[in-house]
């Protein structure tokens, strides 16, 4: 994953878009006349909060995996 770095004037200003794009990224690294000075990760329970509702949109939904070597396909749903 990418990890923007932006300066802390920036980040005041659009608290609301960083604060949405923390969970997608690794981490955000804030600077202050040029210079890195915080690093902000979002918690592992934010992470998993949007990865369940991915999930949750995808529900009902068969996935057919490709077929391996001597196996069978097998859809999978979801």
């Amino acid at each position: 994953m990418n990890t923007p770095i932006v300066p802390i004037s920036d980040f005041i200003r659009k608290f609301g878009m960083y604060a949405d794009m923390l969970s997608k990224t690794d981490a955000i690294i804030l600077t202050r006349d040029g210079r890195p000075f915080a690093t902000l990760k979002a918690s592992p329970e934010e992470k998993n909060r949007k990865l369940l509702s991915l999930a949750g949109s995808l529900k009902g939904v068969k996935i057919t995996l490709p077929k391996r070597k001597n196996k069978q396909r097998v859809p999978l749903v979801l």
